[in-house]
């Protein structure tokens, strides 16, 4: 229901104070003025009976009718009005009526009784003294008044002479007043309802602007200042509104820098941050937990969790966070492409009234256990890979400090099986080495680059694979611009892409051609360009599922046949970390049967 405006309250309680007013006024006055008309008319019918009752000495015999009337219609001055004589036994001795028609009604209802209050009356004249009373008549509607004066032809009073006069006349004059009067308080009234309710709204005007004020800043309008007013208990609330606004304003402001922070942060962490409330709708989300779930982050928020999230383990954890007390934490699978582990911490929240929900932090640990898994393959192939030729010349040196060595023949070929393992053991330490030193420069970004003739660079690159390929009976194609040049480092470089032209030379067949190609490719509208050289062979090809992994170290495609052929497992590795010291990128291409190809892109800086 619609609260009351302060104006209508205001005007409301003026005008029953108004109307409580000038109703009692109006009453007044009729009470003042019906008082003040029978004081006169008492006044004059007093002064008219003594004038009377002196001309009554002059009457020689009060039983004669005639005389007594022409007297008494020489003073009467109102058809209305009568005068009768009373001795004090009560005994009517003369009534005189003005009108003669009245005199014949009269004398048909009044009789000697008819006078109200006559025994008072006639005893208070007795006495000397001039009496006064009123009678209302129903059947009339009117008053009759009646004033008594003692009269006598002597000093002693022998009777009442009584004066009475009907008021229905004078009652309807004063009727006729009372509306006019009554007419005048409407009217007047009506003014002051009008002019209050100006005053009103007057009054109420410094209020409403005050509340709208305040509902603007309750809305988040500060910029509007608060209206001062001149009454002190207005200006008293908008000193404090003002003060309330103020904070508000600054509170508004940290909250806002608050959340513009807090988003800041979600937005910047890696980590997909969701949080619902005790009824599973989500209520908040950073853009890392939409990318892992895939989904719209606008559209999820405040939306039910079984609505938008289609994993049943996700929203298992999440209803488990929840009712749990204490923080948990679970593994679970994302499905693809492509296929992603995920480790989800939960923590239950809880406040006063009761509600609460849950945040849940998920972590992609994907790449984390693959890493786990390079790790551990790579400390199994590591230690594989030293312990063969260790345990070689171990064996060896044993069998020749067991006699052997005495043996012109064996000694010699044992200690040049010794000597080949030690020079196995040497090429992986180097390869480790230069591992090492590459990841250091790729870390520091500290690799000194120069502009290097590329024709140049793969022609020695050639050069150092050309005896092994012309025992395969191998030929190695070069298409490239004698005019390409590119900030490089040339060793470095050249040594992938030794390591690549081996590595083809290795596992194509014999007499299979090898293509080099080098040249500029745009990479975007802007002009940008990127140096790509691509080294292709048609031998036996990689399995599409080794693809992955090729580039790790010491990982083997065919383990017996790499150690036969004499590498380390760690020429694809160094040919990776060499790109990516040059800020580039290595990507592989192969077919079983058909062939690989491997290009290597770096992006030329000018």
């Amino acid at each position: 229901m619609p609260k009351p405006r302060l104006a209508r309250r205001l005007f409301t309680a003026y005008s029953v104070a108004l109307v409580t007013v000038m109703g009692g006024c109006y009453w007044l006055s009729t009470v003042y003025m019906a008082s003040i008309t029978e004081e006169a008319e008492f006044e004059r019918m007093t002064t008219t009976a003594i004038r009377l009752a002196d001309a009554l000495k002059q009457v020689v015999d009060v039983s004669d009718q005639e005389q007594v009337t022409r007297t008494a219609n020489k003073l009467l001055s109102s058809n209305d009005q009568k005068f009768e004589l009373f001795d004090f036994q009560g005994n009517r001795l003369a009534t005189i009526i003005h009108d003669k028609l009245a005199k014949e009604n009269e004398a048909k209802d009044d009789q000697g009784d008819a006078l109200p209050n006559l025994k008072q009356l006639l005893d208070e004249t007795k006495g000397g003294r001039i009496a006064k009373t009123s009678r209302y008549n129903v059947s009339k509607n009117s008053r009759l008044l009646v004033v008594a004066v003692p009269f006598s032809f002597t000093s002693t009073p022998l009777g009442a002479l009584c004066l009475s006069v009907d008021t229905q006349q004078t009652d309807h004059i004063l009727a006729d007043a009372f509306k006019k009067l009554l007419i005048g308080f409407i009217v007047v009234g009506l003014f002051a309802l009008f002019i209050g309710w100006l005053i009103a709204l007057w009054v109420a005007k410094p209020a409403r602007d005050l509340a709208r004020a305040i509902k603007r800043v309750a809305n988040g309008d500060g910029t509007e200042p608060i209206p001062r007013s001149e009454v002190a208990e207005l200006a008293t609330i908008a000193e404090a509104t003002s003060m309330l606004k103020e904070k508000l304003v600054e509170r508004g402001l940290t909250l806002g820098r608050r959340d513009i922070e807090q988003e800041a942060v979600l937005d910047s962490m890696m980590e997909g941050v969701l949080a619902v409330d005790v009824r599973q709708r989500i209520v908040g989300l950073n853009q890392a937990a939409a990318t892992l779930m895939n989904i719209d982050i606008n559209a999820a928020l405040r939306q039910p969790l079984q609505s938008v999230v289609r994993n049943p383990a996700i929203r298992r954890f999440v209803l488990r966070a929840i009712d749990c007390r204490d923080p948990i934490e679970d593994d679970f699978n994302l499905t693809g492409p492509p296929k992603r582990t995920i480790r989800a911490h939960g923590t239950a929240l809880r406040d006063p009234s009761g509600e609460g929900g849950a945040v849940i932090v998920l972590n992609d640990v994907t790449e984390l256990e693959r890493l786990e898994i390079v790790r551990q393959d790579f400390v199994a192939n590591v230690s594989h890979e030293l312990k063969t030729p260790i345990a070689t010349i171990k064996g060896f040196a044993e069998t020749l400090l067991d006699g052997a060595i005495n043996d012109p023949d064996d000694n010699r070929r044992f200690l040049s099986i010794v000597a080949k393992q030690a020079d196995r053991l040497e090429a992986i330490i180097e390869d480790l080495l230069a591992l090492s030193r590459i990841e250091q420069s790729e870390g520091s970004g500290a690799l000194p680059l120069e502009p290097t003739r590329i024709t140049d660079l793969l022609a020695v690159a050639c050069a150092d694979c050309m005896p092994r390929a012309m025992e395969q009976g191998i030929t190695m194609n070069i298409t490239c611009d004698a005019s390409l040049f590119a900030p490089v480092n040339a060793p470095l470089l050249e040594q992938a892409v030794a390591n690549l032209i081996e590595n083809a030379v290795k596992y194509s067949g014999t007499s299979q051609p090898i293509s080099i190609r080098a040249g500029l490719e745009k990479v975007s509208p802007e002009g940008k360009e990127e140096l790509a050289i691509s080294v292709a062979d048609y031998g036996c090809g990689i399995q599409a599922e080794h693809l992955p992994r090729l580039f790790e170290r010491f990982y083997r495609v065919d383990k017996g046949r790499s150690r036969q052929a004499g590498g380390t497992g760690l020429g694809l590795s160094i040919v990776k970390h060499i790109v990516q010291a040059h800020g580039g990128t290595i990507s592989v291409d192969s077919r079983p049967n058909e062939g690989s190809s491997f290009c290597l892109r770096i992006p030329c800086i000018r």
